[in-house]
């Protein structure tokens, strides 16, 4: 996405809301929910299931059951979903120790070869679930939302509880389309590339991790938009913060190859610093299988370009602030 269209997601985060142009309704405004949102929101869940299971309908516990005793969906099943997501997890924890890009790639290939197989076993266990209470409670959980969650420009309820309910067919699919499309946006990929943006990083790093200081409200108020785009802006500095070499242009801007490159690092150095203590030459060239450009992606293809944080901030007094981590990783 655009550096232009992460900007308008942004200060459509800081707003709290996303305003919007409807057929129906002309401007309206799409709120960003809070915990407090959320609790009432699970409040209404509870009722809605318990009105589905009251007027008989199956739980999915009860659909589970049913399916296993007529071996429709087994246990082997079951052990396949469990193997596949520990295999994920067993990979995703071999990506961040390994550091030759080669073997990342590889990596990289499993997971998504893993991630399809996964997908496929679940969309086989839901379609074979069927419907259920839950699935009643979470369509009119959704409907409720919809409700609290569509405002006026001025940014009171634009509708009453009897005329929403009383809304065409035509009308309520308009307002879900609306509504689902100017979520899109907020998705946890362009949230963390918005944490990478200069344009956000410029305020951030000026903030001191404090979220008063940033959204001007209490943590408890924050939207979770707001709460998640903080906690990546927070992590994202500290891999910064933790980093003893310059950051490659092709990665500062990439989430994932940030991280990738960040646990790459770390995990070389490591490896080098056990040759050390073992003795050993604890040199780059002791990496076996590193090629020049792995050396130069891991910055130790010069020595004299690692940063040392430490003599760094003995010429600045003893400490470094976020502006000075900036300009030691070229940003």
């Amino acid at each position: 996405m655009e550096d232009a269209s992460l900007k308008v997601i942004f200060s459509e985060i800081l707003r709290g809301f996303t305003l919007v142009d409807s057929q129906s309704h002309g401007k309206i405004r799409i709120k960003h929910f809070t915990n407090f949102d959320s609790a009432e929101l699970d409040i209404k869940n509870k009722l809605f299931l318990d009105k589905a299971i009251n007027q008989g309908l199956p739980t999915r516990k009860d659909r589970i059951d049913y399916l296993l005793k007529e071996n429709i969906w087994t246990e082997d099943k079951n052990k396949e979903v469990l193997q596949s997501k520990s295999m994920l997890a067993g990979l995703k924890n071999s990506k961040s120790k390994v550091f030759l890009q080669s073997h990342i790639d590889n990596i990289n290939k499993q997971i998504k070869t893993e991630q399809l197989k996964l997908a496929r076993l679940e969309t086989e266990k839901e379609e074979l679930i069927g419907f259920c209470a839950e699935n009643y409670a979470s369509r009119r959980i959704n409907e409720f939302y919809m409700f609290n969650a569509i405002l006026g420009p001025d940014g009171d309820k634009l509708f009453k509880t009897n005329d929403f309910e009383d809304l065409e067919e035509s009308e309520l699919v308009e307002l879900i389309g609306i509504y689902n499309k100017s979520t899109l946006k907020f998705g946890s990929d362009n949230l963390k590339k918005i944490s990478l943006s200069g344009f956000f990083t410029n305020l951030f790093y000026l903030c001191s991790d404090n979220a008063f200081t940033f959204f001007g409200k209490p943590l408890v108020n924050l939207t979770f938009y707001q709460i998640e785009l903080f906690g990546y802006g927070r992590y994202y500095k500290s891999l910064m913060e933790n980093s003893e070499t310059k950051v490659p242009d092709d990665v500062k801007e990439s989430p994932e190859k940030l991280v990738e490159w960040f646990d790459s690092t770390k995990s070389a150095r490591e490896t080098l610093e056990k040759s050390k203590n073992a003795g050993q030459d604890g040199s780059a060239t002791s990496l076996v299988g590193a090629t020049p450009e792995d050396l130069k992606r891991l910055g130790l293809d010069n020595p004299n370009e690692t940063i040392s944080l430490a003599k760094k901030a003995a010429e600045k007094g003893g400490r470094l602030n976020m502006e000075d981590m900036m300009k030691l990783h070229g940003m």
